[in-house]
């Protein structure tokens, strides 16, 4: 079964990489992470809004703030994939990482990643069971 969202990202507001699901290249996620936090921070002082989705070619990505803008939650998929249809999912996802997880939490965190494992599992039954 093909996901709606072929990848996803939890990172820092530094763009640190915290969490990797569902991965299906060989991006490295530290230069995903400094690049979109950069991306991020030159969108925001040019414009004064913030950076929420993009794309390069057939690929689109999706960026939601969380934790009060102490986190980022990213996805990719692909351009035939309606925005909404993905916004609406990654408000599901962001709900779950709020529920699971607080403010103090991420920035308490220790870098070890089996600390994301049980909402890791919650996705993946998520997928398992809604087959997006």
């Amino acid at each position: 079964m093909s996901r709606v969202v072929e990848e996803l990202w939890i990172f820092s507001r530094d763009g640190i990489p915290l969490l990797e699901i569902f991965k299906n290249t060989d991006l490295d996620q530290t230069l995903i992470g400094a690049f979109l936090s950069a991306m991020k921070s030159f969108t925001e002082g040019l414009s004064g809004k913030s950076l929420k989705s993009f794309s390069f070619g057939a690929e689109k990505f999706l960026m939601i703030p969380s934790h009060n803008d102490n986190v980022f939650l990213v996805s990719k998929y692909n351009s035939s994939v309606k925005e909404k249809k993905i916004q609406k999912l990654m408000n599901v996802i962001i709900k779950f990482f709020e529920e699971m997880y607080t403010t103090k939490d991420i920035e308490e965190w220790d870098g070890n990643i089996s600390y994301f494992d049980k909402f890791k599992d919650r996705l993946e039954l998520y997928f398992e069971l809604s087959q997006v």
